[in-house]
């Protein structure tokens, strides 16, 4: 298994560190000037690890856009920068580079090391540096293999805290929400080799990520899910959004009927509080899509129960009377059918109706948590895939957003909550669990323009399909060396640039 190292020290502090290298026999190489070394396989034992070394902080953020860095060493002594001072820097950078190449860039402090020069201060210095969540420090060690051997035990600490397993989180974003993740499902199915995309351990699905979640879990083949969206796929029938919204016009009029027969005698004001109530809090069952998800199920072996599953499911809602968010598929929901969860977890007001569970009313998951990701890492996850398609547009026009009408500016007004919320989600995750890996998928320019507006489309458009596979194998192909060693550390193995270029050439192929 191999590890990256990263040191960064001042010119007198690498010569030091470059002679006791060669004194262990550590092989230089250089790629693109970078200097790198691989360090002998007995000081780490089973670990591959590689170090980096670099004398100034600004070469961090650009080398964590091409590799990989599992842990990020920085010494201060002999003239470097003050630690704390290089720290406050170092995190302004980590946040600058998320915010331009994704939440997934987003670098822990949690995986730096710090190395300090022996100074009165130091104790208060180093209660500062824990205070930032540096997960380490070291004042003044003697020798570059004490360093190797203090670095080679967090390392082992880290791999027997790990189980090792992989996990994919799907949030929601409505009828279009669910062609994306499809769409970027598929590409990642079919771009990774030696360990599959569909064997992932966990799946977690909130909203119309519940659908893909469950679709993956219940191992229905991804290229028959997108042949049923053309309406070619001989197992699965087409899904179309005339079936999925299947009005509720019983229990609207039902709804109505019973709040009219009190209106007599009352006052205006009451007579207003009543009319408010008889307005209903769904429009549409939901019928279809609950028998949609039990009859796939079914065709492809299941028996529409969390417990016949091989891989772990659950699926994030949110009780209608008191706005808790519920896990089924873990206790105490482990025995609800799969079919309802997911029905429940897309039970969006005023869209969809909501759905009766053992006596209780639940509505869209998303409402009270956008993933479940705390619950995957507490699982075992070592590395997560993230798919979340609920990402506000961003307009260049002359007229900008004012144009587009109340209505579009409202739905992005939610869409920018929700997607803020998870990135800070996201990003406290990351540094609470700063050995667990995160690869997060959202939509490219191009898709997140047709997916503007309101994600509660009537109609299924399967151009979105086809930007989210593109759009997902672009990303894998410009960002591939940084993805290909973020994968390997997990045991996938990324197709070549080349091989993602011929893909996205192809696109579907439908």
């Amino acid at each position: 298994m191999q590890r990256n190292l990263v040191l960064v020290a001042s010119e007198a502090q690498l010569v030091l560190t470059r002679e006791s290298l060669a004194h262990m026999q550590a092989e230089l190489s250089r790629d693109r000037q970078v200097e790198r070394y691989k360090i002998p396989q007995k000081t780490f034992g089973e670990l591959e690890v590689f170090l980096y070394l670099y004398p100034t902080l600004d070469a961090i953020t650009p080398h964590l856009r091409r590799y990989p860095v599992d842990l990020l060493l920085y010494d201060e002594r002999q003239g470097g920068v003050d630690a704390v001072v290089a720290m406050n820097q170092l995190q302004e950078d980590f946040h600058a580079l998320a915010e331009l190449w994704g939440p997934d860039f987003q670098f822990p402090m949690g995986r730096t090391v710090v190395i300090l020069e022996d100074r009165k201060d130091s104790p208060h210095r180093t209660f500062v540096l824990g205070r930032e969540q540096v997960r380490d420090v070291l004042v003044a060690p003697d020798s570059l293999a004490r360093i190797l051997r203090f670095i080679g035990k967090l390392l082992a600490a880290d791999l027997r805290h790990n189980q090792h397993k992989i996990g994919c989180a799907l949030s929601g974003g409505g009828l279009e929400g669910f062609l994306y993740q499809v769409g970027c499902s598929y590409a990642l199915e079919s771009s990774l080799k030696g360990r599959s995309f569909a064997d992932c351990n966990l799946y977690s699905g909130v909203s119309s990520g519940s659908i893909v979640a469950t679709i993956l879990a219940s191992k229905i083949p991804l290229e028959e899910v997108v042949a049923s969206l053309f309406g070619k796929s001989e197992r699965l029938p087409q899904m179309k959004g005339s079936s999925l919204y299947d009005f509720a016009g019983k229990e609207i009029i039902s709804r109505i009927a019973k709040q009219s027969l009190r209106w007599s005698g009352l006052d205006p004001y009451q007579w207003a509080q009543k009319f408010f109530r008889s307005i209903p809090t769904g429009f549409f069952k939901g019928d279809y899509l609950r028998e949609y998800i039990a009859n796939a199920i079914v065709e492809y072996g299941g028996d529409d129960s969390f417990a016949s599953l091989e891989r772990e499911l659950i699926i994030g809602a949110t009780s209608q009377d008191n706005y808790e968010h519920v896990i089924f598929g873990a206790a105490p929901w482990q025995d609800t059918k799969i079919s309802d969860a997911v029905r429940a977890s897309c039970a969006l007001p005023p869209v969809f109706t909501p759905h009766t569970i053992a006596g209780k009313n639940y509505i869209d998951g998303q409402i009270t948590r956008t993933c479940n990701l705390e619950w995957m890492v507490k699982r075992g996850c070592s590395l997560i895939f993230i798919i979340d398609p609920l990402k506000p547009y961003y307009t260049t026009h002359e007229e900008g957003m004012d144009a587009q009408g109340g209505v579009f500016n409202l739905i992005q007004t939610i869409k920018t909550l929700v997607y803020t919320r998870f990135r800070t989600a996201l990003s406290h995750i990351t540094e609470r669990y700063p050995d667990v890996d995160f690869i997060v998928f959202q939509p490219y320019e191009e898709c997140a323009q047709l997916m503007a507006g309101s994600p509660m489309k009537y109609k299924i458009n399967v151009e979105i399909l086809r930007q989210a596979y593109v759009g997902t194998l672009r990303k894998l192909r410009i960002r591939h060396t940084v993805y290909e060693n973020r994968l390997a550390k997990h045991g996938f193995q990324l197709i070549s640039e080349k091989e993602l270029f011929e893909k996205e050439k192809a696109s579907l192929g439908f």
